[in-house]
């Protein structure tokens, strides 16, 4: 049988010339890096408008009249409501024909001039409310119903949430794919 010898003092000399070998490649490797690498920029989008304050939610018109009662008390932000009809000149509701939502413009979005029109698409931020008698009363003092029948038809209110919207934008509304107005 033949021996072979050990191996072991081959493996031992070449072993730190490779070591470092590779720390001086790994070295090299990082400052061509620093060398060749170009800052990058990064764009932060910012909105055209800045948050308003004390917001507790901000949520698509589906998403809030879903479970409204969640918000009672809450000023939250209502995206993409649809203004279905009107109730005089500072109230509307919105959402579904089936299931409408009371929203009443507050103090100071009717000094702002604040409006909205059958069909159109706004931003709504506002207070939830629970709507009592007395909230329709101190409505019709204020002048919120020109008519008795606008006054009738926000009775049907009473017991229910409503928006107190103390700011009324207008959504910007795009054509989609087929060409239909989006948000309608």
């Amino acid at each position: 049988m033949a021996t072979f010898g050990s191996r072991r003092g081959f493996a031992e000399k070449f072993s730190l010339p490779l070591m470092i070998a590779a720390f001086v490649a790994v070295a090299g490797f990082l400052y061509w890096l620093n060398v060749t690498a170009e800052p990058t920029e990064v764009v932060v989008a910012e909105q055209g408008r800045e948050r308003t304050v004390g917001i507790s939610a901000i949520l698509d018109v589906d998403d809030f009249l879903a479970e409204p009662v969640r918000f009672e008390g809450q000023t939250v932000e209502v995206t993409d409501a649809r203004v279905s009809s009107l109730v005089g000149p500072q109230a509307f509701w919105i959402g579904p024909d089936d299931r409408p939502f009371l929203v009443k413009l507050a103090p100071p979005a009717i000094e702002a001039g604040a409006s909205a029109s059958s069909g159109q698409v706004l931003t709504l931020v506002g207070t939830v409310h629970m709507m009592t008698d007395s909230a329709l009363v101190a409505w019709g003092d204020a002048g919120a119903f020109p008519t008795e029948g606008d006054r009738a038809v926000a009775e049907f209110a009473v017991g229910s949430l409503f928006l107190e919207a103390s700011e009324v934008r207008a959504t910007q509304v795009g054509a989609g794919g087929d060409g239909a107005p989006r948000g309608s």
